[in-house]
């Protein structure tokens, strides 16, 4: 389940940072958290998986700023709302963070990846 986590993460920061004309703009970050934290819960939910055990991997997957984030994408998805939706709800609460906060990221990066990636290099 990690992996799955880990996997669909980088492959969406992938999509949102690839472009060559794309800017690191506080929209495009908190987009991008949004985005992440929705595509992170809703597979999870719609495979059956227990609430607790979505919302600890959310916990790895977020910053102290939004950690309420997969939780709220959790209960707006099972309230039917659509991913779209809720990546907008998302969005919009963490464009109200300031400056400062949203440009320090809002994701965890996976450690354990660029561990993996050192030790390969040797």
């Amino acid at each position: 389940m990690k992996n799955l986590l880990i996997i669909a993460f980088l492959v969406i920061s992938a999509q949102l940072f690839s472009q060559a004309d794309m800017k690191l703009t506080k929209e495009n970050i908190c987009r991008g958290a949004a985005v992440s934290v929705v595509a992170n819960v809703k597979p999870f939910i719609e495979n059956g998986l227990p609430k607790s055990e979505i919302l600890q991997m959310g916990k790895n997957l977020v910053k102290e700023p939004i950690k309420n984030a997969p939780e709220k994408a959790y209960n707006l998805l099972k309230a039917n709302k659509s991913r779209n939706e809720v990546v907008e709800i998302l969005y919009k609460d963490f464009m109200k963070l300031d400056d400062k906060t949203v440009f320090q990221f809002l994701l965890k990066p996976d450690m354990d990846d660029f561990e993996d990636e050192e030790y390969e290099e040797d």
